[in-house]
């Protein structure tokens, strides 16, 4: 049987491998924007839902690693330890930063089509006001704090299962990934598993599940980000690879044929 110390010693080392993973996994998308000083190819609506879900991410993973009294109202009277390590909150900061750096690139780089759609500054908007209603009712003793954070990690939780899907509709109306680099999708593959991996042990540990009830956010990023990325890794390597970006008619620029093709979301 595996001894506890080396259980423990397994589980830093997954904990700062997805770390990594997931940290290094925004840079090549950065860079690519960067090197074509353009960001056609990469949907506006998707770093959007990235705004929204690192900024719930953040606040609740932040909160709850620094504040004891929050972790005992999760964990209770118990001895585990707290469902929020360092990297999640280290993780959460930097995912927050590299998120802001890719949109102020979307407003400065060569665009093309893409915009960020209705539907999706309403939901965007949405959030905002119900997560100040949320810190005024908790503020005012009206509701707890953890009510908040709650909502934080639903949001997370809920945001996900929607994040990937305008990049991935985008691939299927464009026919080609070109613009959306595939190597922060792989590294995103990577960091899921190790996440997962993880949580599997602490759970070993304390014979307990709290380490996935306590952080249902970062159990649902780890699950989603697996499928989500498989769905972008078929589209790269096997439905459009090598596929050229849609070809401009004589008197039309890309813009003007990706309009009519792109949806309302």
């Amino acid at each position: 049987m595996v001894s506890e110390t080396v259980l423990v010693v397994l589980a830093d080392i997954f904990g700062w491998g997805y770390f990594l993973a997931w940290t290094v996994s925004f840079y090549p998308q950065i860079y690519e924007n960067w090197r074509r000083k353009c960001v056609v190819g990469l949907s506006f609506d998707m770093m959007t839902y990235f705004m929204i879900s690192y900024i719930a991410y953040m606040i609740y993973n932040v909160v709850v690693f620094f504040d004891l009294n929050i972790q005992w109202e999760i964990i209770g009277n118990s001895n585990e330890s707290s469902p929020v390590k360092l990297t999640d909150v280290v993780f959460a900061i930097l995912g927050l930063v590299c998120t802001g750096i890719t949109c102020l690139q979307c407003v400065i780089y060569e665009s093309g089509p893409q915009k960020i759609h209705f539907t999706t500054k309403v939901v965007f908007s949405v959030f905002v006001v119900a997560l100040g209603i949320c810190c005024a009712l908790a503020g005012f003793k009206v509701t707890s704090w953890l009510f908040m954070l709650d909502y934080c990690g639903y949001v997370k939780l809920a945001v996900s299962f929607g994040s990937y899907l305008p990049q991935i509709w985008l691939n299927y109306r464009r026919k080609c990934t070109e613009g959306f680099h595939i190597g922060g999708v792989l590294l995103d593959f990577s960091g899921g598993i190790l996440s997962l991996l993880q949580m599997n042990i602490y759970c070993a540990l304390e014979h307990s599940t709290k380490q996935f009830t306590g952080n249902i956010p970062k159990l649902v990023l780890g699950i989603l980000t697996l499928v989500f990325n498989i769905t972008l890794v078929l589209q790269h390597y096997m439905l459009y690879m090598g596929n050229p970006p849609p070809v401009l008619a004589p008197d039309s620029t890309e813009k003007t044929d990706l309009m009519k093709k792109l949806p309302t979301w």
